[in-house]
């Protein structure tokens, strides 16, 4: 049965039996679940002129309220339920939330806590707890955080990954670089773990493997720029030229509107010495200009350059 049917026949019975209000809740329930927010709200509303202490109703109306951005009245809410039902971690948590999602950072932090307390093994709360600690910049509170939400569930790669850079920040690269590793070994297609993990290397002066990497980066993920420069300098100072250009002639194909990968594969030709490449490229890059990160001087100042070696 469909979910609009499944309403059809809620709507049916209650209209049959209008005094049944258990029908009316569950049809209620089934508009909230189902992101009819408006009109679950009309019934809630309903219900709660009935059961004016009934907490669960009144967090219903706050998901409802958060969802439709509506934050005054779903503050309002699930304050009600609170003050009804004080000990459901879920209660504090989704107030929590609620601020997080107006960076009333302090309110939130404590609403987290308040969940922690009545319920330790809310992961959720840990992994909140932590990002907003990070954003304070206060690390330690930070990795105990992450480091719990991990014990609560070792498959977050999230947590993995922020408690990789919130050892990075500290300076410890070994920790961080064993994290990063644990998030490729949950997620073995994060791009950025392993970008991540080829600046650590990289840093180390181990450049076979950041090479490695960067080269694992941009085959996960061929629009990263970012690592596609980074591959481009890591390979030209390896003397990888080779396989610099194949790597970015396979890049180009599934991007060839982006100026940066011209130009980085303009550099690499020049240095093959295959100067009518090197300047094919220089000319594209300027022909999209628009997608440069770069000035068109430093483009205009390489074609330059390459003419003059030709002469």
């Amino acid at each position: 049965m469909s979910i609009e049917q499944e309403l059809k026949k809620l709507i049916a019975q209650i209209k049959a039996t209008p005094s049944d209000l258990k029908l009316r809740r569950d049809y209620a329930n089934l508009l909230l679940e189902n992101e009819y927010y408006e009109e679950c709200l009309q019934e809630y509303n309903h219900l709660i002129n009935i059961f004016k202490e009934d907490a669960e109703l009144f967090y219903n109306i706050g998901i409802a309220h958060e969802r439709l951005k509506q934050y005054v009245q779903a503050e309002q809410a699930y304050k009600k339920a609170i003050s009804l039902n004080p000990t459901d971690s879920d209660f504090h948590y989704n107030l929590g939330y609620l601020y997080d999602q107006q960076n009333r950072v302090d309110e939130a932090i404590q609403e987290y806590h308040n969940a922690l307390e009545l319920n330790g093994e809310d992961q959720s709360a840990c992994f909140n707890l932590a990002y907003l600690y990070s954003s304070l910049n206060q690390s330690e509170k930070a990795i105990k955080y992450y480091l719990a939400a991990i014990e609560l569930n070792d498959e977050d790669v999230y947590a993995h990954f922020d408690l990789a850079y919130e050892y990075k920040k500290q300076g410890d690269t070994d920790k961080a670089l064993k994290k990063y590793i644990d998030v490729i070994r949950i997620s073995p297609d994060y791009s950025w773990a392993y970008y991540n993990i080829a600046s650590i290397y990289h840093e180390q002066g181990n450049t076979d493997e950041a090479l490695n990497y960067i080269k694992k980066t941009i085959d996960l993920n061929p629009k990263d720029i970012q690592a596609i420069k980074s591959f481009t300098n890591l390979a030209i100072n390896q003397k990888e030229l080779n396989l610099a250009i194949n790597t970015l002639e396979n890049i180009v194909i599934q991007n060839p509107e982006n100026g940066n990968i011209h130009f980085c594969m303009a550099q690499v030709y020049k240095l093959l010495k295959e100067y009518d490449d090197a300047i094919f490229h220089l000319n594209k890059a300027l022909e999209l200009k628009d997608t440069l990160n770069m000035p068109q001087a430093k483009i205009i100042e390489n074609l330059s350059d390459i003419k003059s070696l030709i002469k």
